[in-house]
């Protein structure tokens, strides 16, 4: 570190949640090697990126052969944050640079699942959602779900909350939950991102799902896509797990086949 930036002047001038993070970051080797400039630029990122700085400061030095050496830049879009560092292979002795993207709000961005039917204590259907995606450029099943602020390193994961979203996604205000189910998490793309999102079932019952018959939702948000809802016999779903790519979807379902909600 420079001899002219006093780290421990500066970190009193943050607010007293990023005070903390200071001192957390400090006590890493890679984060003193790292520079003033981009010390400072990473504790007074915007207030919605704490959950990124939380797991920043909580990451290890050492990950499996590689060590850690220092932080060299953050490239950050309008949700997106990638940190890109230099790190040393103990088998290989070569210094090269790693980097991994992560959403401004951290590891534990949100929640996403599937919802079922069931009628006289039986799953009768599922639903399915197609939508244009952006990044994939192209028609694409999807999951329901969002984005949380972090919250103290932990999503919010309440059904209540659950109940709303999917609500408020499918434009039917009147639409009651019968069930929820947690499924935990799942490594969405490990090689990529230590995204780490919730997953969930929820069940509606038989008479709910005669309004969510296949119909296109043109949602009042301008800035998300028109989707389609189709409501599939539950007989379908061997054909859709092979045609569906949508990773919280297969993984909804998996979790559920193993807790034997579902059957084949």
């Amino acid at each position: 570190m420079s001899t002219a930036f006093n780290f421990e002047a500066f970190s009193y001038t943050l607010p007293p949640n990023r005070q903390l993070l200071a001192a957390k970051l400090i006590e890493k080797k890679w984060f003193q090697a790292t520079s003033p400039e981009l010390q400072q630029e990473v504790l007074t990122l915007p207030d919605d990126h704490e959950g990124f700085l939380y797991d920043l400061s909580h990451r290890p030095d050492i990950v499996g052969h590689l060590t850690v050496l220092k932080l060299l830049k953050i490239v950050r879009g309008e949700f997106l944050v990638t940190p890109i560092f230099e790190v040393h292979s103990a088998t290989s002795g070569k210094t090269f640079t790693k980097e991994y993207v992560c959403w401004k709000m951290g590891a534990f961005p949100g929640i996403k699942g599937t919802l079922f039917v069931r009628l006289h204590g039986n799953i009768t259907h599922f639903i399915t959602i197609q939508t244009d995606k952006f990044p994939v450029g192209a028609l694409c099943y999807d999951s329901i779900g969002g984005l949380f602020q972090y919250a103290k390193g932990t999503n919010l994961d309440l059904p209540n909350k659950v109940e709303q979203l999917i609500k408020d996604k499918l434009g039917l205000q009147a639409l009651k939950i019968q069930e929820f189910i947690d499924l935990g998490h799942i490594q969405s793309d490990n090689g990529l991102t230590p995204n780490y999102p919730q997953i969930f079932a929820a069940i509606i019952d038989g008479d709910e799902a005669g309004h969510l018959s296949a119909r296109e939702i043109d949602p009042q948000d301008r800035e998300q896509a028109n989707f389609r809802i189709q409501v599939v016999p539950i007989q379908e779903l061997p054909e859709y797990l092979l045609r569906v790519d949508d990773a919280f979807f297969l993984a909804t379902c998996a979790r559920l086949l193993a807790k034997r909600v579902i059957t084949l």
